[in-house]
């Protein structure tokens, strides 16, 4: 019982960071254009985030499910952070290698 509340305490957070992240690159890329979406997406980010506490707080009570909480947390944005960073590099690669093209310079 313990473990099913501490896996859904995890999905509950790595949903929690998916709406944290939609709602920043929403904001970032289209300002003005999706005020709903990003309330929205703010919205999911915070009730996820809730839940997931909960689920942990009642898996380990509120001193360790808290801590454990924090952890899943930080596991979860650290590990989207890091994706992104790495999306972002092959990103550059490929355009550098089609400008390369562009301009028939060697690699």
């Amino acid at each position: 019982m313990i473990i099913l509340l501490i896996i859904a305490g995890l999905i509950f957070c790595g949903a929690s960071v998916y709406c944290f992240y939609k709602a920043n690159y929403c904001a970032c890329t289209q300002a003005g254009q999706c005020d709903n979406p990003v309330n929205h997406y703010w919205l999911g980010a915070m009730l996820n985030a809730l839940v997931s506490l909960a689920f942990c707080c009642i898996a380990l009570h509120v001193e360790q499910g808290t801590l454990l909480w924090l952890t899943l947390m930080a596991s979860c944005f650290l590990g989207a952070y890091i994706s992104a960073k790495r999306e972002k590099l092959k990103r550059c690669k490929k355009a550098n290698s089609t400008n390369a093209l562009l301009t028939n310079e060697p690699n």
